[in-house]
């Protein structure tokens, strides 16, 4: 199986740390402060003799820096580290899911893999939607799918069942993924550092294949509630904001669909 997980958390949640990173109002404020100190000293220096001037550029120079370095650049990253403000992005939709199931950590053989319940409702744009069990050639139980990769779970609902032909589709998928170290409990999605998305994805079953093809929403901010979790099976719900995607520009790791 392809990096489906570690693509998903970790560079989902980059893409919006980057994007809002370069809307910090405190530039503004550096830039002022600076040319308010630049025209002091230029009166100070018309107001004195040459030698006076340059004592007095000397110590304003070094006041300068030293205010620099002491007040500065001590707000810039703090704030750069922060959760970005969900403001930032224009809000298209809602999501609330559930799921009760095993996670699944070999993919290679369908008929073992075991899917698990719970649905997936979600607004898009106005549109509303539900994924719900999906079941393959009307025996095998397969979506909501969870699948333990690396570091992480993810947990996968489509729109309709693909085939197990051994041919590439592509559907509509809503996904959730979460650390696999995550304790029960409640928390929020950017706490537990979770996330979810709604976007295309290329499926082939039989292959083991599932590939991101675009996304038309995402979801940092929001509730999470793990009802229990060993690391084998996993009873959680989730609710929060879709965003549009597209305010991320080029830091977003997969294109946004454009249909």
């Amino acid at each position: 199986m392809r990096n489906f997980l570690t693509i998903t958390a970790v560079l989902m949640f980059s893409f919006f740390m980057v994007s809002c990173g370069d809307e910090d109002p405190k530039l503004n404020l550096y830039d002022d402060e600076n040319e308010a100190t630049d025209e002091e000293t230029t009166n100070d220096i018309e107001e004195t003799s040459d030698k006076e001037a340059v004592d007095k550029t000397a110590v304003t120079d070094e006041e300068e820096t030293n205010d620099e370095t002491i007040t500065v650049p001590d707000d810039g990253p703090d704030e750069n580290i922060e959760v970005p403000d969900e403001a930032a992005f224009e809000k298209i939709g809602e999501f609330n899911l559930s799921f009760d199931g095993k996670v699944n950590v070999d993919l290679s053989d369908y008929k073992s893999i075991k899917g698990g319940t719970g649905d997936v409702n979600f607004t898009y744009k106005g549109t509303p939607y539900t994924f719900t069990k999906l079941t393959l050639a009307f025996v095998f139980q397969l979506f909501p799918l969870a699948i333990l990769q690396q570091n992480n779970v993810a947990i996968m609902w489509l729109d309709s069942a693909p085939g197990i032909s051994g041919a590439v589709e592509t559907k509509k998928v809503f996904a959730f993924t979460f650390p696999s170290t995550t304790q029960p409990g409640q928390t929020t999605l950017e706490a537990a550092q979770a996330f979810a998305f709604f976007g295309d994805i290329n499926v082939n079953v039989t292959g083991g294949q599932f590939d991101i093809k675009c996304v038309r929403a995402a979801a940092y901010i929001g509730n999470f509630n793990v009802i229990s979790y060993d690391g084998a099976w996993a009873n959680l719900n989730s609710s929060g904001n879709l965003l549009d995607p597209s305010a991320a520009g080029s830091q977003l790791p997969y294109p946004v669909c454009t249909d």
